[in-house]
C-alpha cells in the first residue's frame, strides 16, 4: 500500500486539534505549582520558615511553607500587623551574607493557614522612583543574576542614584523575584561597561506579564559608586554638588570628562546654552532667555571646544585667533594690549564658562589642558584672558601673570583682571614652577611632540629651542606622556 492510499481522512479532526493548542485558563492552573519558584526563608519576627517564593496569578507575591503548613505562633504573630515580615532567597544567601545586608522586608496581604500560603507584595515605591533623577535617554542594560539560571534579560534603566535604580525589565515577571541580588550591565560608548550589583526591593509587572518595571538597590560600596558615576554623566540635573549632598567622592569620575570641538549647529547651540546657564546662575542678564542672545561676533573667528562628562556638556571655551587683525580681539577693543603681545603673537582665550551644577570642580584646569595644546599647536607665544578676581590664583597656578590691567566684565559690572601665559617662559625655564607645570600639562606636551614633532614648539621658542632647559622640559614631558597612556 502506497501513501496516498492510507485512510487520513477520519484522523483531521484529531490533527486540527493537535496543532491548535487549548487556550489557558489561569482558574484551571490556579492549583498547579508555579513554573519558577526561588526557595527560600521567611522571617516572621523570630521564627523562621523553610519554604518558595514564586508569582501568583494576581500579581503578587506567594511564600509556600515546607510542608504546607504553617505553625500556630507565626499564624499568631501574622495577626499583628507591627510584626516584622522579610525573606532570603536562598541562593544569593552566601553573597546577601559577604555584604551585610539583611533580609528583606515584605508587606502582607493575606495568609492561608491551611494551605502554609502568605501572599505578600513588594510594590513599586513611589518616593523611591519619584526622587531619582531621569537619564535623558532609557540607558540599554543587560540583566543577570543567579536566580534567573543562566538567563539574561535586556533592561532599560529609565532612573538611576547612587543607592537606588529603576529598570525596565523585557522577560517573565516571575523570574524577578524579590530579594534576589542581580547584576546590571550598562554599557555607554565612552566608558567601559558599568556593573551595577544590587537587590531587587520592588516589582511591577506590566501588561500581560510580558515585562516588569524593578527596583534595584545598590548591594556593595563599588556598585554605589559606579552608579554615582553613571547618573552623574547621564542624569540631567544631578552634578558634582548633588554627589556631595550625598556624601561621595567616587573615585575616576573625572576620567569621564573629555574635551570636544565644537561641531556644527547642534554643538553651537549647546555652547550658547552653556553661556546662559553659567552666566544667569550668577546674575548677569537675567532677562536672555534666549540661548542665540548669547552669540558673540568672535565666535566667527575662533575655535571653539565643549567638556563633555559622558553624555552631559558641562563647560566650553573659546580661543580667538586674530592672525594679529586688532579688530578680532575682544580685550583690545576695552583695555589697550601692550605691544609686544602683538610683535610676539597671542590668542585669547574667552568665554570659559562651567555648569553651575559642576562648579569648584577644577574642570576649568581640565579646559586649560585643551587651550594650551592647541597654543602648542598653532606654534603662538601668549595667550591672553580675563579672571575674576577669586579665579586668579587659580591660573596663576598654571603659569598665568597678571598685568596691570583689568576691565568690565562683558555681561556685568563685575572688574576682571586682565592675565596672560608666556609659553616660551614655561617651555625654556626650568625652576620650582616647572614641576608644577609638568604635573598638570607635561602630558599634554608630551603628545604634542609625539604627534606633530618639535617645529611649532621650536616657534615658540625661538632663539632657546636649542637651550638645555628646553630639552629637559621636552623629555620631562615625553616621559609623563608615556606613564599617562
Amino acid at each position: 500500500m502506497t501513501l496516498i492510499d492510507l485512510p487520513v481522512t477520519g484522523r483531521a479532526p484529531e490533527a486540527a486539534r493537535m496543532a491548535s493548542p487549548p487556550v489557558r485558563n489561569p482558574e484551571a492552573t490556579a492549583g498547579l505549582p508555579p513554573p519558577h519558584a526561588v526557595a527560600g526563608f521567611l522571617h516572621v519576627g523570630t521564627d523562621r520558615l523553610n519554604g518558595r517564593l514564586s508569582r501568583d496569578i494576581a500579581g503578587g507575591w506567594c511564600f509556600t511553607a515546607a510542608g504546607g503548613r504553617l505553625p500556630e505562633t507565626v499564624v499568631r504573630r501574622l495577626a499583628d500587623p507591627a510584626t516584622a515580615v522579610a525573606t532570603v532567597p536562598m541562593v544569593d544567601r552566601r553573597q546577601l551574607r559577604r555584604r551585610r545586608l539583611g533580609p528583606l522586608r515584605m508587606a502582607v496581604v493575606s495568609v492561608d493557614a491551611g494551605r502554609g500560603v502568605v501572599r505578600l507584595t513588594a510594590a513599586l515605591s513611589g518616593p523611591v522612583a519619584e526622587r531619582l533623577k531621569h537619564p535623558a535617554e532609557p540607558l540599554p542594560a543587560m540583566l543577570d543574576g543567579r536566580s534567573l539560571n543562566r538567563r539574561r534579560l535586556p533592561a532599560c534603566i529609565t532612573a538611576i542614584g547612587p543607592y537606588e535604580a529603576v529598570a525596565e525589565v523585557t522577560g517573565p515577571a516571575a523570574l524577578l523575584v524579590p530579594g534576589t541580588v542581580m547584576t546590571l550591565t550598562v554599557p555607554r560608548p565612552w566608558a567601559t561597561p558599568f556593573r551595577l550589583r544590587g537587590r531587587i526591593i520592588a516589582v511591577e509587572a506590566g501588561a500581560g506579564d510580558a515585562g516588569a518595571r524593578i527596583v534595584l538597590r545598590m548591594a556593595d560600596p563599588a556598585s554605589v559608586d559606579r552608579a554615582a558615576v553613571l547618573a552623574t554623566c547621564t542624569a540631567p540635573g544631578f552634578g558634582i554638588h548633588a554627589l556631595w549632598t550625598y556624601g561621595l567622592k567616587p573615585r575616576g569620575l573625572m576620567r569621564h570628562l573629555r574635551v570636544v570641538p565644537v561641531a556644527g549647529l547642534a554643538d553651537m547651540a549647546t555652547v550658547y546654552r552653556l553661556r546662559r546657564d553659567a552666566n544667569q546662575f550668577y546674575g548677569r542678564r537675567p532677562d536672555a532667555h534666549d540661548p542665540e542672545a548669547w552669540a558673540d561676533p568672535l565666535d566667527a573667528c575662533s575655535i571653539l571646544f565643549l567638556g563633555l562628562l559622558g553624555d552631559k556638556p558641562i563647560a566650553t571655551a573659546r580661543l580667538v585667533v586674530n592672525g594679529g587683525d586688532r579688530s578680532r580681539s575682544e580685550l583690545q577693543a576695552l583695555v589697550p594690549v601692550p605691544e609686544e603681545f602683538w610683535e610676539g603673537g597671542f590668542v585669547e582665550v574667552s568665554r570659559l564658562v562651567v555648569h553651575p551644577d559642576f562648579r569648584g570642580n577644577r574642570i576649568r584646569l581640565d579646559m586649560f589642558r585643551e587651550v594650551e595644546r592647541l597654543a602648542l599647536g598653532l606654534g603662538v607665544r601668549y595667550l591672553l584672558f580675563d579672571a575674576i578676581p577669586k579665579l586668579a590664583p587659580l591660573y596663576e597656578a598654571v603659569g598665568g601673570r597678571r598685568l596691570p590691567l583689568t576691565k568690565k566684565h562683558q555681561d556685568s559690572d563685575e572688574i576682571e583682571q586682565v592675565m596672560y601665559v608666556d609659553m616660551r617662559a614655561i617651555l625654556a625655564r626650568v625652576n620650582r614652577f616647572s614641576a608644577v607645570w609638568l604635573a598638570g600639562f607635561g602630558g599634554t606636551l608630551g603628545r604634542h611632540l609625539e604627534i606633530a614633532g618639535r617645529e611649532p614648539t621650536d616657534v615658540i621658542l625661538g632663539p632657546a629651542r636649542r637651550s638645555p632647559a628646553a630639552a629637559v622640559i621636552r623629555g620631562m614631558g615625553r616621559l609623563l606622556a608615556r606613564a599617562g597612556g
